[in-house]
């Protein structure tokens, strides 16, 4: 399968998402004063900081202290997301994008929430920031983490659309480190997902939303099912 195919003509909701998030990420640059990734990066919603609308605006938002972060994602929405759309359209496309994002997004604060309230037995925000400060350092940072740390990126939406691209094409096969062969796609998620899992598990990479790329990639593949017997049967 060649990655290029149609993308041109075919793939205007892919071109129209990469240059969205290369402005914004741009205007965070341009200007700081404004702090739009602390507008409009999703917070928890025990947190005031919480507004509806960043279920939404977090999926444009990349961080500005690490340019890998946006490489990344845009060069996978780039190879994955030209063939999925050119197969589902546009307005299926974007349905599996945003859903995708949107479901990525509550499955981590689920996890999240779960987390809190598994060290502190409560959901009360005084009551947590009260007992926060009695916990270890490591469960500190842990709470913090979980409660205060915003997410942002749109890891969670092109996992939807890697799940989707997985059941769609599940023989293709891509490069995964640290393997020097290449493996089917499928067989390349469930390394990904247990990866991120384990992760999540032993602290690894605290900064990441691994629940968030596991309930991207798992949508993603459920909603492409869902596309898939429309298409084909």
């Amino acid at each position: 399968m060649n990655f290029y195919t149609n993308f041109n003509y075919n793939s205007n909701a892919v071109k129209h998402l990469i240059s969205i998030n290369i402005l914004v990420y741009t205007a965070i640059y341009v200007f700081p004063q404004y702090r739009m990734e602390n507008i409009f990066s999703l917070y928890h919603p025990l947190y005031d900081k919480f507004h509806i609308y960043q279920i939404f605006t977090h999926m444009f938002i990349h961080s500005k202290n690490l340019f890998l972060h946006i490489i990344f994602n845009m060069l996978a929405l780039f190879m994955f997301g030209g063939q999925i759309e050119s197969l589902l359209g546009f307005k299926k496309f974007i349905i599996l994008y945003f859903l995708s994002g949107i479901i990525a997004a509550f499955i981590q604060i689920l996890f999240n929430t779960i987390l809190i309230f598994y060290f502190i037995e409560t959901l009360n925000i005084y009551k947590i920031n009260n007992i926060i400060n009695y916990l270890s350092e490591e469960k500190k940072i842990l709470i913090y983490n979980s409660l205060y740390s915003p997410m942002m990126g749109a890891s969670g939406a092109i996992s939807g659309i890697v799940g989707a691209f997985a059941r769609i094409f599940p023989e293709h096969k891509i490069f995964i480190l640290p393997f020097p062969f290449p493996i089917k796609v499928r067989k390349a998620l469930l390394i990904f997902v247990f990866g991120s899992f384990i992760s999540t598990i032993f602290n690894i990479s605290p900064g990441v939303a691994h629940f968030a790329h596991i309930g991207g990639i798992l949508s993603g593949y459920f909603i492409g099912s869902l596309f898939l017997r429309k298409i084909f049967y």
